[in-house]
């Protein structure tokens, strides 16, 4: 085949011929902000997969790689649940509002299997009302958001199926948490957890104990930054005997998310280029 006869049917190509499961399978690999400011806007056959509510099972605000401040970020996050009419099953949310957002998903997101959340600058919050509507939540993962021992009760009253929990606070002194009241709130309420990440939290020996007395399916333990525990004596030993992927307190972090090193870097980050809504 000639090179010009080649050019010629790459020409021809249509990609409106593609069967929409295919097309759908393309556009969820370009993320949340390419699908509503391009890939919906093609053609009326991408706009009615861009809308289909299966799109949007995953929500991932990591995508949200710039946005502007007349639409921020929170309210195309929001933009995204509403499309997914009740079919959400992983959300991430990094947000500097994560209370109200976290609200705002619980009340249309009954189906949630993982949750994420990270707070840029100091520490974010929960909201308790919220943790009530995630029946089905299998993972919570907490970037530098408060967690109280009420919160962590209701997690084990109302979120049964929990098997991944991630309480991670790094590089903040004089945490609002209390020593071993997190630890300990653990042990007593999710005695089914098998991932526990718990970086930079203030437990003593106390807590750590508390932990691996009562929650026995536990298979990962994630200790970095927990510099008040003391692993050389019998805990050690338990630790050792008892977890099969362990973390120790000066183990590195070089996998660590969401860590910007100033407010002006996290705005430049996500509120750089103009977007629009449609």
């Amino acid at each position: 085949m000639v090179l010009s006869e080649l050019n010629l049917k790459q020409e021809e190509r249509n990609w409106l011929d593609l069967p929409s499961d295919v097309t759908a399978n393309i556009l969820n690999r370009i993320g949340m902000v390419d699908i509503l400011e391009n890939a919906q806007k093609v053609c009326t056959a991408w706009r009615k997969i861009c809308k289909d509510p299966t799109m949007w099972r995953v929500i991932n605000m990591n995508h949200l790689r710039r946005a502007i401040p007349e639409v921020s970020g929170d309210k195309m996050c929001k933009h995204a649940v509403d499309r997914s009419q009740g079919q959400l099953v992983d959300i991430t949310i990094v947000s500097t509002c994560d209370a109200e957002l976290h609200l705002y998903v619980a009340d249309r997101s009954s189906q949630l299997r993982r949750l994420e959340m990270a707070h840029q600058f100091f520490f974010g919050k929960l909201t308790t009302v919220a943790l009530m509507k995630f029946p089905l939540l299998e993972e919570l993962n907490l970037y530098e958001i408060r967690i109280s021992k009420e919160e962590i009760e209701t997690v084990g009253c109302y979120c049964p199926m929990l098997k991944t929990l991630k309480v991670n606070q790094r590089g903040y002194i004089g945490s609002l948490t209390r020593y071993n009241e997190i630890a300990m709130a653990i042990g007593q309420n999710l005695l089914g957890i098998r991932h526990l990440e718990l970086i930079g939290n203030k437990m003593t020996n106390v807590g750590l104990r508390v932990i691996l007395d009562n929650c026995h399916h536990l298979e990962t333990l994630d200790l970095r930054e927990c510099f008040r525990i003391d692993l050389k004596g019998d805990l050690g030993k338990q630790c050792s005997k008892q977890i099969k992927y362990l973390k120790l307190p000066n183990d590195s972090l070089e996998d660590y998310p969401y860590i910007y090193v100033t407010k002006s870097e996290y705005f430049d980050y996500y509120y750089g280029i103009p977007m629009t809504l449609t």
